[in-house]
């Protein structure tokens, strides 16, 4: 890693993704509130955040002769989704280490899973450390078969795949000068860290054209704050050996809006997800952005964030998600 130069990144993602004020919904909370609608880098079974970490790792993949790339996940992990339709459409085999047991039934992220033909193995386990123990297992399984896999962390998150974010931050910071913009806060999610990574160093990497940096609120829809910060810790030290350079930054998480943990659903959650689909007809996830969402609306109602300041809510995508849970 350290010393090799960086893959040139594929052109995947439908970027730039679109910037605006959400009017109805600043209206209704007494402060201006924008998104950043990374939902729109690409189609419904590649839009997300992961695309852009996956132009880093998928140039490296066919660099190094890979026939097949070797990803985790849960069974409706956003990540595997956009790791198999690219994977196909570059002409490789996916093959998904999910975490748990087959649920039985196909649907939602699984579904298109399993229609563009990814070979998928139910692990039976459910920590990362057992995850990752599968993963490397099914990659060890591969090459003795003679074949060339190419190992994609969970979520994409790994010191390369960071550099995606940090092109990420570039480019919102382009559009926030092209409109005259200035940021008090900008809200994302945080799940396997390379995204929050990224937006961090991005940050500090422009940080002398901005007057006041923004302060970037990681909200943890995964794992407690401390494992969270040691995830993004792990792709900030990796991401230096790619930039030449360890940024002195330091995470800002919160894991107070989890509730009873992943892809459980919070009351706030809910209702953030219906009130954005109702006054601006974006949509959220259950999982991820419905929770952030929740964040930041919060922090509103409690007068962290005032009436005078300026949020930016960074969509990551995932609304295919919320096609796997029952609705009433």
């Amino acid at each position: 890693m350290s010393g090799s130069p960086v893959p040139a990144p594929l052109s995947l993602a439908a970027v730039p993704t679109p910037m605006h004020r959400l009017h109805r919904l600043s209206e209704a909370f007494g402060t201006e509130v924008w998104i950043k609608r990374d939902d729109m880098t690409g189609d419904m079974a590649t839009a997300g955040n992961k695309i852009r970490k996956l132009e880093y790792l998928l140039a490296d993949a066919l660099q190094k002769g890979a026939d097949c790339v070797v990803t985790t996940g849960g069974p409706q992990s956003n990540h595997t989704r956009a790791v198999t339709a690219l994977a196909v459409r570059l002409g490789m085999e996916s093959v998904i280490v999910a975490a748990g047991r087959d649920p039985g039934t196909r649907r939602a992220n699984l579904l298109m899973n399993e229609l563009m033909g990814a070979r998928i193995l139910f692990s039976e386990t459910y920590s990362p450390a057992d995850q990752e123990a599968a993963l490397l297992r099914t990659c060890r399984e591969l090459a003795a078969q003679g074949r060339k896999p190419y190992l994609i962390p969970v979520g994409g998150s790994n010191g390369l795949g960071t550099l995606g974010y940090i092109r990420a931050y570039e480019e919102m910071s382009r559009q926030r000068e092209d409109g005259g913009l200035q940021f008090d806060w900008i809200f994302v999610t945080v799940g396997s860290g390379g995204t929050y990574a990224g937006l961090l160093l991005g940050q500090y990497l422009t940080s002398s054209k901005q007057t006041q940096p923004e302060k970037i609120v990681g909200i943890s829809t995964w794992l407690n704050r401390n494992d969270s910060i040691r995830l993004v810790a792990s792709c900030l030290t990796e991401a230096a050996d790619w930039i030449g350079g360890s940024p002195p930054v330091s995470p800002y998480i919160e894991d107070s809006y989890l509730g009873k943990g992943y892809g459980v659903p919070t009351e706030g959650c809910l209702e953030a997800i219906a009130l954005l689909a109702r006054t601006e007809g974006i949509f959220l996830d259950h999982v991820y952005t419905g929770k952030t969402m929740a964040a930041l609306l919060d922090y509103i109602k409690k007068g962290v964030v005032r009436p005078a300041d300026r949020v930016l809510f960074w969509h990551t995508g995932g609304a295919t998600g919320i096609f796997a849970r029952e609705w009433r």
